[in-house]
């Protein structure tokens, strides 16, 4: 072999070579640049989700819920073994009625709740009327808002009843929110019958004269009442809605002991005039240990 023929071969197996190598260097390329792209993809996914969460104070798995949706199924599914540890936690006792009739409506023992939606004291007690009621039905459309910012107890945290809807086969809920964001704004119209509940049962002797007609008032069945929160609204400060969601999971949480304990013994009275049904619920730990604040 010549060597004007070596030459050529060499050159032509350099060449080769060299398109190989060049073939190697753009497949790595693309990998990096594909692998990049990912790790790009992935870091706003996480960015977003960190920034969701930051802004709403819970957890970036919502299994496709809306922030919103997430709460609410959070608050209608605390579990029973948190209501069972907390049991009566820091919650203050029901006013028991003596001797009244038992309020009904549709031939279900009937609840009734007047409120506003500026009153921080509402703002707290209505956390612990959802877990409740959610034992013995389900609500749809809860609206989440914040109490008056220019009130005792600013921008408490909380849930609106305002249009919002309840289906129980135990019992019939009826809420008013009288009042909207503002104090003297009227939202709702309360029927006769329950402005006689309220002015028969928000006074003297069930609470003392200078606190008539306080919000909130809760008429369990004309068996049992809540008048003013059961605890004190200033343990949601600053908590964002999903928060406190989550903290009411955490039996060990100030805000678990505040709000399901109230939860636990609502959900006493309640089973008081259902009575006791449906009993998986009426016979739990936490509803007796409820059932001693009555």
């Amino acid at each position: 072999m010549g060597k004007a023929e070596r030459i050529r071969r060499m050159n032509a197996r350099e060449k080769i070579i060299a398109q190989q190598a060049a073939a190697r260097r753009a497949e790595a390329r693309k990998k990096m640049i594909t692998a990049s792209s990912a790790v790009i993809g992935v870091l706003v996914i996480v960015i977003g989700l960190i920034v969701w969460k930051s802004a709403t104070g819970g957890s970036a798995s919502t299994g496709g819920l809306t922030p919103a949706e997430s709460v609410t199924k959070q608050i209608q599914t605390v579990p029973v073994s948190t209501l069972n540890s907390v049991g009566a936690g820091s919650a203050s006792k029901l006013i028991a009625t003596t001797g009244q009739a038992r309020l009904t409506s549709g031939g279900k023992p009937e609840i009734v709740y007047m409120g506003a939606e500026y009153c921080p004291y509402c703002a707290a007690e209505r956390w612990a009327m959802v877990v409740a009621l959610s034992r013995f039905g389900t609500f749809s459309n809860l609206q989440y808002i914040h109490s008056d910012a220019e009130d005792v107890y600013p921008n408490t945290p909380t849930l609106s009843f305002y249009k919002s809807t309840y289906t129980s086969k135990y019992v019939d809920f009826e809420p008013v929110e009288m009042e909207g964001l503002t104090e003297g704004s009227a939202l709702q119209t309360p029927t006769s019958a329950q402005s006689a509940l309220m002015s028969k049962f928000d006074a003297a002797p069930y609470v003392p004269k200078a606190d008539a007609g306080s919000f909130p008032f809760l008429d369990i069945g004309n068996q049992y009442l809540v008048i003013g929160a059961q605890y004190i609204p200033s343990d949601l400060s600053k908590l964002t809605w999903a928060q406190v969601a989550t903290d009411m999971r955490n039996p060990s949480s100030t805000v678990a002991k505040d709000i399901d304990g109230a939860a636990n013994t609502i959900t006493a009275g309640i089973c008081k005039i259902t009575p006791d049904a449906p009993a998986g619920i009426c016979t739990s730990a936490g509803v007796k240990a409820g059932a001693g604040a009555l």
